[in-house]
């Protein structure tokens, strides 16, 4: 019988497939040995960086992240930190500090402003105090008009002679408006590599700058990385499930497109964030690609589960489930003024660890859905510290980089995503500086194909070029 689950190598995650289809199918082996060729190509002509993160020093920029993280803490000037950024420039950050919040040690507090949503953004800075708050901008291109719009505020907010001290710049390391204008005040920056777009940078600068004020591990976090990538160039193709899984996925792709990440940890809640954007940024294209929707269990049993039991067969459910955590704490066996007798729903509960319940409520759900002949797989990971962590980000940026590749699309860029910026473009260029008469109606948005300057005939040379997202 051939296996179902398989441990990835040294890392902390084991991928359970038995109850993703009763007789999975190994994909036909010259199929996966082309489509890795491929990959392996464009990791080794350096186009795409994210694969080789983990052993090269220049992508990663691990020790420049750090040593400025400890410049930092160790001035003592700031109580708060307040991060500007959109999407992978921001869910890698979140989620990392969230998946990791048992381990943080710094005293700071930290922020995150995605959305330029002007109550959130006045309400946040009501809250902070400019001389107490470290200000972190994080755009790829350096262009991002929602962050950048953030960025001007608290720019204005903190006031110029702050910008050297308080201000920190993660952006490419040579263009966009960003590079230059941190360049021209002094502000410290952090580079993230041309080669690795925003959904795959949370082991770069992105991530690794939060996590290093935190205090969080920053070696540990990359060496997790690596054991994915060793197990990758070890593992025969067919048996590694970064490798197979993704085909079996497409091949159930007519029936069942939406994926449903449904980790039972609550600090994985934005992990699966990040992952919903992985997934379809990366997979959405060509009229592929999938739907992910982001679920936490047990909480979501009370609200998704009737649905993917006996709602519509369209559904695949991936399961996060941790082994082990550092305090499980245990449900009393005795509760002064309270007698258990007479309360049977008090009493199967006693002496159980929370840990304990939770891991039940999964392997519950896991077996509702089965026997109702609803697909599942699990990752499985030891515990929740930096390397597995580490780990799991990579594991799945590689599943998804194979996932694209089998099925012959680019998981690398974003053209949905480019042709939207440019619209915006287009109409804050025709609205002016200081216009205040713009609304959010659709005919606000023009593309005049007269005009070549407008977006849409630069929209024309999008399919020719590999871009990828802020």
């Amino acid at each position: 019988m051939a296996a179902t689950a398989t441990k990835i190598g040294q890392s902390g995650l084991t991928f359970d497939w038995t109850n993703l289809k009763a007789n999975p199918e190994i994909p036909h082996e010259p199929t996966l040995q082309a489509a890795w060729q491929t990959l392996k190509g464009r990791f080794e002509s350096n186009e795409i960086g994210f694969y080789n993160l983990p052993v090269t020093a220049e992508l990663n920029q691990k020790s420049e992240a750090v040593a400025l993280a400890k410049r930092i803490l160790e001035a003592e000037h700031c109580t708060d930190v307040l991060f500007l950024g959109i999407g992978g420039s921001s869910l890698g950050p979140i989620s990392l500090l969230s998946a990791l919040r048992e381990k943080v040690s710094s005293k700071l507090k930290f922020h995150f402003a995605e959305n330029p949503d002007p109550i959130e953004c006045a309400q946040t800075l009501k809250k902070l105090i400019p001389s107490q708050t470290l200000v972190c901008v994080v755009t790829k291109s350096g262009g991002t008009y929602e962050t950048l719009a953030l960025a001007l505020i608290a720019l204005g907010w903190s006031g110029e002679a702050r910008w050297s001290s308080h201000f920190v710049a993660i952006t490419d390391p040579k263009k966009g408006d960003l590079r230059k204008f941190a360049t021209e005040k002094n502000i410290p920056t952090l580079a993230i590599h041309p080669s690795i777009g925003g959904r795959f940078s949370v082991l770069t600068p992105v991530g690794l700058f939060a996590a290093a004020l935190a205090g969080l591990d920053c070696d540990e976090l990359i060496k997790g990385a690596q054991h994915v990538r060793e197990y990758c160039e070890k593992a025969p193709l067919v048996k590694n499930p970064l490798m197979t899984l993704g085909a079996e996925l497409i091949r159930q792709f007519g029936k069942r497109p939406i994926h449903v990440c449904m980790p039972y940890s609550t600090c994985l809640r934005e992990w699966a964030d990040w992952f919903v954007q992985l997934w379809s940024e990366s997979l959405g294209k060509n009229s592929k690609g999938f739907t992910p929707i982001a679920a936490v269990g047990a909480t979501d049993q009370h609200s998704i589960l009737q649905l993917l039991r006996d709602g519509p067969d369209n559904k695949i459910t991936f399961f996060i489930a941790v082994d082990e955590v550092a305090e499980p704490v245990v449900i009393p066996k005795e509760v002064q003024g309270l007698s258990f007798q007479g309360y049977p729903a008090f009493s199967i509960l006693r002496g159980n660890t929370l840990q304990q319940l939770l891991k039940t409520e999964y392997q519950a759900t896991s077996l509702v859905l089965t026997k109702q002949s609803r697909p599942n797989l699990t990752v499985k990971i030891d515990s929740l510290n930096e390397r597995n962590i580490g780990s799991l980000y990579f594991a799945f940026s590689v599943l998804t980089a194979v996932t694209g590749t089998l099925w012959d699309i680019n998981p690398f860029d974003q053209p949905g995503v480019e042709e939207g910026k440019l619209y915006i473009q287009s109409t804050l260029e025709k609205n002016g500086a200081g216009s205040s008469s713009q609304s959010f109606g659709a005919n606000n948005i023009s593309g005049d194909d007269d005009d070549q300057n407008s977006a849409v005939y630069r929209l024309r040379t999008l399919a020719q070029k590999t871009q990828l997202e802020s």
